[in-house]
C-alpha cells in the first residue's frame, strides 16, 4: 500500500497499526526497497527451530520423502509437519510448515496446491477491496443491510460480492482477513444440531 503511494496515516488506520509503524516501514523501503522489510527484526521469542534443525530439514527436502518412510516422492506440508514433530518434538501448523519450505527455497519440491482462492470467475484483489474489507470488518455488518451485529465469514463474502461483483472461496476470504490482520473480527458460525 506504501508502495502505490498511501500515506502512512491511511495504511496504518487499514492495517490497525500505530501510524509510527506505518512510518518506520516507509522509511525502511526509501532505504532499502521491500527487500529491507525481510531483513528487520521483529522481536518475540526465540525461534523453536535452531539453524542447525533449518538446515537438516532443508537436506531432507533436498531428498525424497521415500528415504524417511513416506510412501510418495512428492513432499507435502503434511509429511514434513509429521518429520519434524518425530525429529524435533515440535508440532507446527501447516501453513507454517509450508513458510518453512518456502523460506528454504523448496517451493518447487511441493505438490503443487489446486487454487480454490477463486470461484466461478477470476477476480482480481485490489488495494479498493483490501481497504473497503479493513473499514467494513471494523463496522457492525448492519451498515451492509445484515441484521446481525457480528461478521462471519459468508457476510463477508456476500459483502464483497453485492459492492464488488467478486465471488471469492471461503479460505480466500479468510486468507484476506487474515493478511490484514483482522481475522478475530470473523464469528465462527453456530452450526444448529440436527
Amino acid at each position: 500500500m506504501l508502495l502505490k503511494g498511501k500515506s502512512p496515516s491511511d495504511v496504518a488506520t487499514v492495517l490497525g497499526i500505530s501510524p509510527q509503524t506505518a512510518r518506520r516501514y516507509q522509511s525502511l523501503m526509501a532505504e532499502g526497497g521491500l527487500d529491507a522489510l525481510t531483513h528487520m527484526s521483529v522481536g518475540g521469542r526465540k525461534p523453536a527451530l535452531s539453524p542447525e534443525g533449518r538446515e537438516w530439514i532443508a537436506s531432507a527436502l533436498r531428498g525424497s520423502p521415500v528415504a524417511y518412510g513416506f510412501d510418495s516422492d512428492q513432499w507435502t506440508e503434511g509429511r514434513l509437519r509429521s518429520l519434524v514433530e518425530n525429529k524435533f518434538g515440535l508440532s507446527f501448523s501447516r501453513v507454517y510448515v509450508r513458510q518453512i519450505i518456502i523460506d528454504l527455497g523448496f517451493a518447487d519440491r511441493l505438490k503443487p496446491r489446486r487454487d480454490s482462492s477463486l470461484e466461478s470467475s477470476t477476480h482480481e484483489l485490489t488495494s479498493e477491496i483490501l481497504f473497503w474489507v479493513a473499514a467494513a470488518l471494523r463496522h457492525s455488518p448492519k451498515a451492509e443491510g445484515f441484521a446481525a451485529d457480528r461478521w462471519t465469514n459468508e457476510r463477508l463474502r456476500t459483502a464483497i460480492e453485492r459492492r464488488f461483483g467478486a465471488r471469492y472461496s471461503r479460505e480466500h476470504v479468510w486468507k484476506i482477513a487474515t493478511d490484514l490482520g483482522l481475522s478475530h473480527l470473523l464469528s465462527k458460525a453456530r452450526r444448529v444440531g440436527k
